[in-house]
């Protein structure tokens, strides 16, 4: 409109109010993907950083829609411009959104309920973490084990946060009473609530139960689930291929060692598996310590590794693996057989995860950390296969994006020490 003085030619508007409704479809999808919807308080930068991918996603759609309409295309100031536009107008509109919704609504009062073996001081922190609902208050934490205390505060607080390790009957109960009172309800899922999860209701003469499916998918699920990976990690792979090769040249010249790191893993059923991957490392680098957990800052790290690690260029020779057939573009992260022991007997239901070939990126991947617990890893990935469809991998590949250039997906443990696992199935604590 500005280019034509707000009077563009009729040849021009004309077929551009006709595809309006896909534009429109199509920005309302990239805008949910990426959180712009959501009353959720993100940092500045994440901000930014959505709000461009969403807008450049919508520019590539809008050619793409544009060219096979037919009617008329864009002129290219216009591509340009409108882009620039578009991320300034709606970075405003979002921090002035948020600002102004601060103002009109009071923060909820949240009362955290677990059990001794719940780390609620961990879990308050997540909850008031900038990625929440800031408009959360964490009034108080409360044991179970003090049930008159729990209801004295449920009472005077507005929502309700139930660790996973509260007893099932202890549970029902608090939920019961919160019901009773309308107080809003959260809760942290076990491994009984996502396999309930869309479970479906079937009848037995006047008897309600559920039918509760198996964590995994279907035959035909397998088979345009592997149809899909095969045409995707084939396009990633030729269009990628440039982007490899510079960087395993730059591995070879700046660090000592393979550019290619091989490392065994374990994938579908507990099959064993050899994963490639670029090195990050110093060649070695476990050589003193046996297998250990990345940690923030980790000094084994190249400063080559690092930016492979940060822009997640290291995974991209997994699409090997993918073609290969051990893997799969969307899944559960891959984890190593001597940690995958490890969780099996530490983490309640972590076999189930190995109903599904690991994938390169996931849902654990996007919704949560590196430095992410494996229990709530593990929630995630079942939820993923309890969800599963190609429009939910799409999904997530198309929200992987998101988190490619922000740093938290690719961090380290947060700990002062490092968790190292020994062959006993001991925990040591080496000094970092």
């Amino acid at each position: 409109m500005m280019k034509f003085d707000f009077n563009p030619p009729k040849y021009n508007i004309g077929p551009y109010i006709e595809i309006i409704p896909f534009i429109t479809v199509a920005a309302l999808l990239y805008f949910d993907l990426y959180g712009l919807l959501k009353p959720l308080k993100k940092t500045l930068y994440e901000t930014i950083y959505s709000i461009v991918l969403a807008v450049m996603l919508l520019c590539i759609t809008t050619i793409a829609i544009t060219y096979f309409n037919q009617g008329f295309s864009f002129p290219r100031s216009i591509l340009l411009v409108s882009p620039v536009l578009q991320i300034t107008f709606l970075i405003i509109w979002r921090i002035f959104v948020w600002d102004t919704r601060k103002y009109i609504l009071d923060a909820r009062q949240v009362v955290v309920i677990g059990t001794e073996n719940d780390d609620l001081k961990n879990i308050t922190q997540k909850i008031k973490a900038p990625a929440s609902n800031l408009l959360l208050n964490i009034r108080d934490t409360c044991n179970v084990s003090d049930m008159e205390n729990v209801q004295n505060t449920i009472n005077v607080s507005d929502d309700v946060f139930l660790c996973s390790n509260v007893a099932d009957e202890t549970k029902e109960r608090v939920i019961r009473y919160c019901m009773n009172r309308g107080k809003g309800i959260y809760i942290i899922p076990g491994i009984s609530e996502i396999m309930l999860y869309k479970a479906q209701m079937i009848q037995f003469d006047d008897i309600a139960a559920f039918a509760v499916e198996q964590l995994k998918l279907s035959m035909v699920q397998k088979i345009v689930k592997r149809a899909f990976d095969i045409l995707f990690s084939a396009i990633a792979l030729a269009i990628l291929s440039p982007v490899m090769l510079i960087s395993f040249v730059i591995i070879k010249l700046k660090s000592k060692g393979p550019a290619l790191y091989i490392q065994e893993r374990v994938t579908r059923g507990g099959r064993k598996f050899k994963l490639f991957k670029f090195r990050t490392m110093v060649e070695n680098a476990e050589k003193n310590t046996g297998p250990t957990l990345s940690v923030e800052n980790d000094k084994r790290v190249t400063p080559v590794g690092k930016v492979l690690r940060n822009t997640r260029i290291d995974e991209l020779p997994q699409f090997i693996n993918v073609l290969l057939g051990d893997m799969s573009v969307v899944g559960p992260r891959p984890e190593r057989p001597h940690f995958v022991e490890q969780f099996k007997k530490e983490i309640p239901g972590y076999e189930y995860r190995t109903h599904v070939k690991a994938g390169i990126t996931g849902l654990a991947q996007v919704l949560g950390k590196y430095s992410t617990e494996p229990e709530d890893k593990l929630r995630y990935d079942l939820l993923y296969i309890r969800n599963y469809s190609i429009l939910y991998d799409i999904k997530i590949i198309l929200q992987t994006l998101n988190i490619v250039f922000t740093r938290h997906g690719a961090e380290g443990v947060k700990l002062i020490e490092e968790v190292h696992f020994t062959e006993s199935g001991s925990k040591n604590f080496i000094d970092v």
